[in-house]
């Protein structure tokens, strides 16, 4: 299961679940619409054990990945230790239920990664009907929220991410722009968001 700390983006779901229509509806990406990391008021600002958790659901693996909100869905990455195993799981808002558990990616050979990092550290992106969902080289996928299908996936941008990927992606209009910054190669790729194609493909 996650360390605590990582298992605290589950339980921090439930708070303030009460504090009425202030609560965002949605969190797509890393720090949020426009990653600025802003929602509003309506959160609670102390909680414990019991205190201002409205659910606790333990996640298999771990991940660094923050959380990413779409109506009443909460999908979050994950990764067994060994970086054999990528997954994403996808938990109901207002009960914490696990709803979907796709394992999305077996690897033969993991790259390194440090003790401090994670093989499920990049945030996905999520819109309506879709989440987007990176583990760096190993594989990017894109799910389907409603049914669970993967309607495409690539496994051919490669790196040495040295440490771990880390680097988030972002939805502009029709792309899916991902960073790749390698210690053998840095690029940054645009993904037809429908498809997985290819459009373009720049070096740092």
């Amino acid at each position: 299961m996650r360390s605590i700390v990582s298992g605290l983006s589950a339980v921090l779901l439930g708070v303030g679940a009460d504090a009425g229509p202030a609560v965002v509806a949605t969190w797509p990406q890393f720090r949020g619409a426009g990653g600025v990391g802003h929602h509003g008021a309506g959160l609670a600002v102390s909680w414990g054990e019991e205190e201002n958790v409205r659910w606790k659901t333990a996640i298999h693996g771990k991940g660094w990945a923050s959380p990413v909100i779409w109506g009443d869905q909460v999908w979050l990455a994950t990764a067994t230790e060994d970086g054999r195993e990528l997954s994403v799981v996808a938990v109901d808002r207002a009960t914490g239920a696990v709803i979907r558990d796709l394992k999305l990616f077996e690897v033969e050979a993991p790259q390194f990664c440090h003790r401090f990092n994670s093989y499920a550290s990049p945030t996905p992106v999520i819109e309506q009907g879709r989440i987007y969902v990176t583990f760096g080289s190993p594989g990017i996928a894109c799910v389907d929220t409603r049914t669970g299908r993967v309607l495409w996936e690539r496994r051919d941008f490669e790196c040495n991410h040295y440490r771990g990927a880390g680097a988030s992606p972002i939805v502009y209009r029709d792309l899916l722009i991902l960073p790749f910054d390698g210690s053998d190669r840095q690029y940054i790729v645009a993904l037809d968001k429908a498809t997985g194609r290819k459009v373009w493909l720049t070096e740092r």
